[in-house]
């Protein structure tokens, strides 16, 4: 085998590489080894018949054919670690001669990161605080899920739950024929199409409404998106929900550990929104920092790499589907798009992640971010808590290579954010930023460097 390399822009490179005829026959012999055993030849017993009268009867190029499935992929292998490729996608393969047999593979190699001066910048964190409307929000959101529905005499009000027999008509064709439907009278439902619920306000048992609303634009039946749909509801009943007494009873009622008393409960539900606003502010926080890491970064991301992760993307979106019974065929028919519109539609995407992961773990290297075997098995410990045959089940998993891989880059990636965010609070102090030339841990004191520095 001989190779080649000629550099390209936008980190990719392409591998030249020619096949020598030794080569070419190991190959082509495989092929005559499988094929022999599955072909009948006349005269021959099976498995029996030489190579050429085998080449004969198939053909040699569909022979050829069946030789380059394992040909390419292994000499565009064995040409990447010859020339040392640290590659980030699949390589684009193709012959462009047969005598000699050269391939051409186009190979993304990983791209080379400079990071911005992320060590001088400093970003204030937002305080945390619960608000007395977030705390009646959770109460009365308690209050209403143990509440009862009861019968009322009265006209139909927002909240009201109503037992309707239903008509539906668009363009002379029945969509909807139901009877004793129950039916919650919510300003913000779309069910079955926006307005319905307003049409029904002021109403009384008995009464029979009639009226017209249009199907949205994109309605996801197109059939019946921009069409008109005649209604007739006739109300049969009308329900409200009567909610219980926020006293000490209705506490007991929710179970709640350590909770006995209205007081006890305001507590808890404070704490707990408090540790929910603190943690969404993180969220918050953590991607600003990361998004001013990215603003300052410069890479150039092979566009063989984002191909691939565009492809990626649309193959578990077509698993999710399946799953739920839809082929991706139908989905795309139902909102008048094809396969490549919707890959440019998710390519802006696939560039976000890349860019993401890429920057992310050159800083991860810039700062020398590693995990020991020993916070692995912590962490593996954490995950597991206490001891039981589920938890050795899973353990069993977990501890396999591909389960400690996958705690490894959890690790990494929670290890390299604190870092990143620790700076930006200024709670880590680098007194001159790294340079491409410079060891990033050389100026720090001995009471700035974190575990992963000693």
């Amino acid at each position: 085998m001989k190779v080649s390399q000629v550099n390209e822009d936008q980190s990719q490179v392409v591998l030249n590489i020619e096949v020598e005829p030794p080569e070419l026959e190991e190959h082509m012999d495989r092929v005559y080894k499988r094929a022999v055993q599955r072909v009948n030849i006349r005269g021959f017993r099976k498995g029996k018949a030489p190579r050429s009268v085998l080449e004969r009867q198939l053909g040699r190029d569909n022979m050829l054919e069946e030789a380059y499935e394992t040909l390419l992929p292994q000499m565009t292998a064995k040409a990447i670690e010859e020339h040392n490729l640290d590659v980030v996608a699949t390589p684009r393969v193709q012959i462009t001669q047969t005598n000699p047999l050269t391939i051409e593979a186009t190979v993304a190699v990983r791209p080379s990161v400079v990071l911005g001066d992320y060590v001088s910048f400093r970003l204030e964190p937002e305080q945390v605080e619960v608000t007395s409307k977030e705390v009646e929000d959770v109460v009365n959101s308690l209050l209403q899920e143990a509440g009862t529905w009861e019968p009322v005499e009265r006209s139909v009000e927002l909240g009201d739950m109503i037992t309707m027999e239903v008509h539906g008509l668009v363009e002379e064709t029945s969509i909807i024929d139901d009877k004793g439907v129950d039916y919650i009278i919510s300003a913000e439902s779309t069910n079955p199409i926006p307005g319905f619920a307003e049409q029904l306000l002021g109403i009384n048992q008995g009464d029979v409404r009639e009226f017209t609303l249009p199907f949205p634009d994109d309605y996801p039946q197109a059939d019946f998106a921009s069409k008109d749909c005649n209604f007739t509801v006739t109300l049969e009943e009308v329900k409200e929900r009567k909610l219980p007494e926020l006293d000490d009873e209705f506490v007991h009622t929710l179970k709640i550990d350590e909770v006995e008393s209205v007081s006890q409960l305001m507590d808890k539900l404070r704490s707990d929104i408090l540790k929910h606003n603190r943690q969404i502010t993180d969220q918050n926080y953590q991607e600003k920092v990361i998004q001013a890491l990215i603003d300052g970064a410069q890479l150039e991301i092979p566009p063989l790499m984002v191909d691939e992760e565009v492809n990626n993307y649309l193959a578990d979106q077509a698993q999710a589907m399946q799953r739920q019974q839809i082929k991706m065929e139908d989905y795309l028919s139902t909102v008048g798009k094809s396969v490549e519109q919707l890959q440019e539609e998710v390519r802006p995407s696939a560039v976000e992640r890349i860019t993401r992961s890429l920057t992310l773990m050159a800083l991860r290297e810039q700062e020398g971010i590693e995990v020991s075997p020993e916070e692995i098995e912590e962490e593996l410990d954490s995950m597991l808590g206490q001891t039981s045959a589920e938890a050795e089940s899973l353990r069993q998993m977990l501890s396999s290579d591909n389960g400690k891989s996958s705690i490894a880059n959890s690790l990494l990636n929670r290890k390299t954010l604190e870092k990143l965010t620790s700076i930006a609070r200024g709670e880590v102090t680098i007194v001159t930023p790294p340079t491409e030339d410079s060891n990033p841990h050389q100026d720090q004191t001995e009471s700035e460097r974190g575990p992963q520095d000693a």
